[in-house]
């Protein structure tokens, strides 16, 4: 039997199963000793969200199944509900790990710290390099229309979001460097709405997707909308 409870078919099999964990980004396994048990979790929880992002953006919410997302990582399908409760949790988490990969958001944790960063992050969504991330905002409230989870946990996020965003805007005003004539949960909400229209430039404007004058457009676009002094 194999470590996640597989029949062992000799070393074609382990061949192939080394090959889809390296198609998914796998980072090479940590030397056993202390604390080993903790990090091989880690390690096949970062696994399964890797190869969980590729076949959501590409085979979609309904048609990428977890055993398929099981058997790309490397994993029995029963081993992923040792880390997600639900398909639904597991696109979540995935949206979640894609958006703290934009540099914005790297260092400053659930988002900017400043509205006058919203320009800026606009700008990176028309970026090549978050293909994925437009993909799989589409995926989540393509989902939430069939997933009664997805559409609560969607709704949620959006709420908590929007708030967010609602709060900086207020914040800045208060300092002077936005229009305080707007209200600051028109401003959030508009938006949202704008970066959800930018998620679809791969339909709809794929000669955009990162061209500088077109980022450019966009940021001063955003500017504007916030209400940048």
């Amino acid at each position: 039997m194999g470590r996640d409870g597989a029949i062992s078919r000799g070393p074609e099999a382990d061949t192939r199963r080394r090959r889809r964990r390296r198609a998914c980004g796998r980072v090479e396994r940590p030397k056993r000793a202390a604390g080993a048990r903790a990090n091989a979790s880690q390690s096949t929880r970062e696994r399964i969200l890797a190869c969980a992002g590729r076949l959501l953006a590409e085979q979609g919410f309904e048609r990428a199944s977890l055993r398929m997302i099981a058997k790309a990582s490397g994993i029995t399908a029963g081993a992923v509900y040792k880390h997600f409760e639900s398909k639904a949790d597991l696109l979540f988490e995935v949206v979640k790990r894609a958006v703290r990969a934009i540099p914005l958001f790297a260092q400053g944790g659930d988002g900017p710290a400043d509205a006058t960063a919203l320009p800026h992050l606009a700008a990176a969504y028309t970026g090549p390099d978050l293909k994925m991330l437009r993909q799989l905002s589409i995926e989540v409230h393509l989902a939430s229309t069939i997933d009664g989870k997805v559409n609560r946990l969607l709704l949620r996020s959006d709420e908590l979001a929007i708030r967010r965003i609602g709060e900086l805007v207020a914040r800045a005003q208060r300092a002077g460097r936005l229009d305080p004539r707007l209200r600051p949960d028109f401003v959030a909400r508009a938006f949202s709405v704008f970066i959800m229209g930018l998620t679809h430039m791969e339909t709809l404007l794929p000669r955009q997707v990162g061209d500088p004058a077109w980022r450019e457009f966009v940021r001063d676009r955003v500017a504007r909308l916030i209400g940048e002094l």
